[in-house]
């Protein structure tokens, strides 16, 4: 079952529908702490942010040890997700010993093309497609301090048959 992150100013009726147990973890960006950028950043840029919060998950999810991912966050996504709830949400990665470090290993192919949103936030949305089973990603980055922090993120392992 694919899970979406969903945009709070976006889609904020769907996020009652999201069960205790998906990968979820979102918060809505602050306008004083948001910097918009004129454009999009280049491919170095996007795939780093990606596989830097893959790992950080994935380190997360082996170590139980949620801390390092909750310092990667924005200060709303903080405010919203303590370490433990950062445990909680993504419990089901954790317990299906889904691993995602090897999305290192390859690009991430985008479902719908990088963009900055209407509040300067950058979305991400893609996987990386393996044979059986494709890891699925929905990231929002604000910027903050004169870099890309997480506000949002959903990933699930999905098969690869999945809709994207």
């Amino acid at each position: 079952m694919l899970k979406l992150l969903v945009p709070a100013l976006a889609f904020s009726t769907l996020l009652a529908s999201v069960s205790p147990g998906e990968a979820l973890a979102q918060s809505t960006p602050q306008p004083s702490s948001v910097r918009s950028p004129a454009s999009v950043p280049d491919e170095n840029t996007l795939s780093r942010l990606v596989w830097s919060t893959m790992i950080a998950l994935d380190n997360a999810n082996r170590t139980e040890n949620y801390s390092v991912l909750y310092s990667l966050g924005s200060l709303r996504f903080k405010q919203r997700n303590p370490p433990a709830q950062l445990m909680q949400n993504f419990s089901s990665l954790r317990q299906n010993r889904v691993d995602l470090g090897r999305t290192i290993l390859s690009p991430p192919t985008y479902y719908i093309p990088p963009a900055i949103l209407s509040d300067g936030s950058l979305r991400l949305r893609g996987g990386f497609d393996y044979r059986l089973k494709s890891v699925r990603f929905d990231l929002i980055y604000t910027n903050e301090g004169g870099g890309w922090r997480i506000n949002a993120l959903s990933i699930v392992e999905t098969d690869a048959s999945a809709p994207k």
